[in-house]
């Protein structure tokens, strides 16, 4: 299961057992009804900032929203290919500073 899927299976089971409404989700990320709807459908990619937002939501860290139950890493799906090895580094220094920054801001929220 990718990142998507799975913040996405449990933003539908918490707000299920919260009783909450996609409007209300809506009103509560400050985003149209329509986008959620498509968020929650997979029709439309969740932005970081929107996953830090749902976390928040559901009063969990973002590590803890994309914990798995299973050990293993995150399935990063790319739109396109990489096509030589300055690509590939690229994006490892773009991977790199998104997990930096995460730590960090964890290491702030504690």
């Amino acid at each position: 299961m990718n990142t998507q899927e799975l913040v996405r299976t449990r933003l539908k089971q918490w707000l299920e057992k919260e009783n909450k409404s996609y409007e209300w989700l809506a009103e509560q990320l400050h985003v149209s009804k329509a986008l959620v709807g498509h968020l929650l459908a997979g029709r439309r990619t969740f932005q970081p900032h929107h996953i830090e937002q749902t976390a928040a939501l559901m009063n969990l860290s973002v590590s803890e929203l994309l914990a798995r139950e299973e050990k293993g890493k995150l399935h990063v799906q790319l739109r396109g290919e990489l096509t030589n090895r300055r690509s590939r580094r690229e994006l490892d220094n773009v991977i790199f500073a998104v997990e930096d920054y995460l730590n960090i801001k964890e290491q702030k929220g504690s």
